[in-house]
């Protein structure tokens, strides 16, 4: 120490403060370095100095905080082993009633196979489609296409829907395919030839008539049955789908017994919608973007990773293209020109890479002063468990190891780079923070509003139905020996030791689901009291540290560890009504007699720093709002195995497919129409095993909400295996049966506020699209396909555009 007592005379004063820091933090390796002069230590003076600016509390603090949470990690004391868990307060559940539906992969039964349509519109590349009826039976072809024609000028504008010159387009062999985007990924052309039937009628369904489908060849024949069987089959049809008068409007259904309960849920999910859809233009997006792709091969952003291969659309080009619409809406139907404030938490790894993206793609058609790019700085690493600081010395200089302090850091940077009060005069009263891979979690956030509306909720977690071991935070009631009740999520890693330490097992309800649902890193704020306590606590979130040992002492590290934040803990920081300041000095006085202090266990010492608030919870099934990218395909194929989700990219983009499908069943079901799958297939890419449902891609263009998705959708629907549904545009659905691939868009160039109007009974069937095994990986393919180690086959597709 004698040299430092020699340097500190040469430091300026108002620099002394921070090697006195050093020594108060017993940073005794560095100050006793061989190589310490008055040069370099100006260098690590300089360091703090930058930390700071990262850590606004200060660097001995920091140190501190690091020493008791590692001296609690060491000693595995528990964090909540004083406290009571419990499944969560104020939590809305909604289940829809899966074992009718979809969900389960079953076979469809040949019933709900049989589609019926009149008056239909064919589109066939083969004349493998015979088809006859009551109608048609005396009618030769060319009064059938003359009929047909007629029927549609009554209704449409025939060269604004089917001509091909307006791209509407059959695409078989001869002609080609066009590509989808410029940037398209290698994927194989056909060239392919337009061969489009006009057909009258394809059946009547009432009264007394009955489809049968059977194989004849490589198409399919359809007969018509008469006679007292077909009569008995319509009644029952009837009486299975007479779900009685219902109003969208005013959310009121009037409801048979039968029916009543299965589409109970249904209606709960729009009223909640309806009500957060009122607030649109009151919610500002916070986007937590910090991570580069590595663990998935991929050395670029995660947000330029595309969320499928149809639309090739990234995550941030995905994320944008749903703000703008929100815009749209609120024009439209607000009257209201309004530029929605978009936060994007990045880091030193991404912002660079992140703001270039940007530019290059003009902002992706939002407005720059819009987007505020918030860059996350690193913290201080630690070598050991006494907190002495991990560093290097080269070319004469001391360079300390940093690390991100975690996705926590967005309250603080908020608070210090947004002016929340200019936000709330502005009208703007919630938050949605989301995750930079979860393509679902933007179809329901007018649920997620409504419900924090209707609940009256400070902090809304999203959750999903959770396993029991799966690798997902846990939301809990978690209640101390003083009664002082807070909803927070606890890692699934100390969840798991809690239950393990207690000898018991998690407890699961009827459908083997976790009673404590999964966090989804989803949430919606309310603004003033989230305001409130930014302001109150300078954006300090309850810190944590991880520190991988090299061995069961638990001495010694396997590389440097750092203090972190996780941004749900803000939940930490909402305190019920029984919370008082004796209960507060009580939990400080439990964390001292444990060798730590309260704020290493999630609750700060000062109440004042806490708010009072209601934190809840909207619990949903997991294919309507969760499918994240975080695992390569050996944990993917790990995880696969065990029953738990594969979180990579192929599970990611078979997710968003088949989330698109589950809305598009629930719209049907409302309407008291089918929407009918074959059994989904399972697929295996790459080494994964996971179920590849029809390609349907809804942009939110058609619609965002599912009550403007049950508005849009009129008729039944059938959609077989390998199909292609893309819908990019206003549209109107009425019966649709595919077989192929659909595109369904309008042109940019139209200035026009009608849909495109699909006939009312079109049938479509082509080679459609498909996605295939990538059996050559090399430099040709993009580095998309490289991952994902499949492609998509274009064949064949019907293109309609307005």
């Amino acid at each position: 120490m004698r040299k430092i007592d020699k340097l500190i005379k040469i430091i300026k004063d108002e620099d002394k403060k921070y090697i006195e820091d050093l020594i108060s933090a017993e940073q005794t390796e560095l100050l006793n370095h061989d190589e310490l002069n008055e040069k370099n230590i100006l260098d690590i003076i300089k360091q703090i100095k930058e930390f700071e600016l990262v850590y606004p509390d200060g660097f001995l603090k920091y140190i501190k905080r690091a020493k008791s949470l590692l001296k609690k990690s060491k000693n595995k004391i528990n964090n909540f082993s004083n406290c009571l868990i419990e499944k969560p307060d104020n939590i809305i559940k909604i289940k829809f009633p899966w074992n009718d539906t979809l969900h389960e992969f079953d076979e469809c039964r040949k019933m709900e196979r049989q589609l019926y349509l009149s008056d239909s519109l064919v589109y066939d590349k083969d004349n493998s489609l015979n088809v006859s009826s009551s109608k048609s039976s005396h009618s030769t072809e060319e009064d059938e296409k003359q009929e047909c024609t007629k029927r549609i000028n009554t209704e449409y504008d025939t060269t604004a829907i089917f001509t091909q010159n307006s791209n509407s387009i059959s695409l078989s062999e001869g002609g080609i395919t066009p590509m989808l985007s410029p940037s398209s990924s290698n994927d194989e052309i056909f060239d392919t030839t337009g061969n489009r039937k006009f057909v009258s009628s394809l059946c009547a369904k009432p009264k007394g008539v009955k489809i049968n489908e059977r194989e004849r060849g490589i198409g399919r024949a359809y007969e018509i049955e008469t006679g007292r069987e077909c009569e008995i089959e319509a009644e029952r049809e009837k009486e299975l789908w007479e779900y009685g008068e219902r109003s969208l409007e005013g959310n009121e259904i009037q409801l048979s017994t039968v029916t009543c309960e299965k589409i109970a849920q249904i209606v709960e999910y729009i009223r909640y919608e309806e009500v957060g859809l009122s607030q649109i233009d009151r919610v500002c997006f916070v986007l937590l973007a910090g991570g580069l792709g590595e663990r998935l091969n991929h050395k670029d952003i995660k947000l330029k990773l595309l969320t499928n291969l149809i639309s090739e659309k990234t995550y941030i080009e995905y994320y944008c293209n749903y703000i703008k619409s929100f815009q749209e809406y609120i024009k439209k139907n607000k009257k209201k020109d309004i530029d929605i404030p978009f936060i994007i938490m990045l880091s030193d790894d991404t912002y660079e890479k992140t703001i270039s993206f940007f530019e290059n793609n003009n902002f992706f058609s939002l407005k720059r002063h819009q987007i505020h790019f918030l860059k996350q700085g690193k913290v201080l690493c630690f070598k050991d468990n006494e907190a002495h600081i991990d560093f290097t010395f080269q070319n004469g200089t001391f360079h300390f190891s940093r690390k991100p302090h975690g996705h926590g850091d967005i309250h603080s940077l908020i608070l210090n780079n947004i002016d929340l009060d200019s936000l709330i005069k502005q009208g703007y009263n919630y938050l949605y923070f989301f995750q930079d891979t979860n393509a679902l979690a933007m179809k329901v956030l007018y649920l997620c509003l409504g419900i924090s509306i209707d609940k009256q909720l400070h902090m809304n977690f999203l959750a999903i139905s959770r396993k029991p071991g799966e690798e997902i935070g846990a939301i809990c009631s978690l209640t101390s020996m003083d009664n002082c009740k807070k909803v927070v999520n606890i890692e699934y890693n100390m969840l798991e030791s809690i239950i393990t330490g207690s000898g018991e097992k998690e407890i699961v309800d009827e459908d083997g689901y976790s009673l404590y649902p999964g966090n989804t890193s989803a949430i919606v704020f309310e603004l003033r009291t989230y305001n409130e306590l930014l302001k109150k606590t300078n954006g300090f979130v309850p810190e944590y540290i991880n520190p991988k040992y090299a061995d069961e002492s638990r001495k010694h590290f396997l590389r440097p560890t750092r203090v972190e934040t996780m941004m749900q803990d803000f939940a930490f920081l909402y305190c019920c009504h029984e919370c008082t300041g004796e209960i507060m000095s009580k939990h400080a006085k439990i964390g001292e007699e444990n060798g730590v202090n309260s704020d290493s266990i999630g609750i700060p010492n000062d109440l004042s720093l806490c708010g009072r608030g209601r934190v809840g919870v909207t619990q949903l099934d997991r294919c309507l709002c969760f499918s994240a990218v975080k695992n390569d395909s050996l944990k993917a194929t790990y995880n696969a195995q065990r029953n738990i989700h594969p979180e990579c990219m192929f599970s990611a983009e078979s997710d968003l497919y088949y989330n698109n499908c589950v809305f598009l069943q629930l719209a049907c079901m409302y309407n008291r129409k089918k929407f009918v799958l074959d059994k989904i297939e399972m697929k295996t890419f790459n080494g994964v095993q996971y179920f590849m449902p029809p390609k349907v891609l809804i942009e939110p263009e058609f619609a965002f909400t599912l009550s403007e998705m049950i508005k849009k959708v009129k008729g039944n629907i059938t959609i077989r295996n390998k199909s292609t549904l893309w819908i990019k545009s206003d549209a109107l659905i009425r019966n649709l049966y595919l077989d192929g691939a659909l595109i369904i868009e309008k042109l940019n160039c139209e200035d026009t506020i009608l849909p495109v109007m699909l006939e009312k009974n079109v049938c479509i069937r082509n080679r459609g699209y498909e996605l295939v095994p990538l059996t050559d990986i090399n430099e040709n393919n993009s580095v998309h396909l490289q991952i994902r180690r499949y492609k998509l086959v274009k064949k064949e597709a019907l293109i309609i555009s307005s």
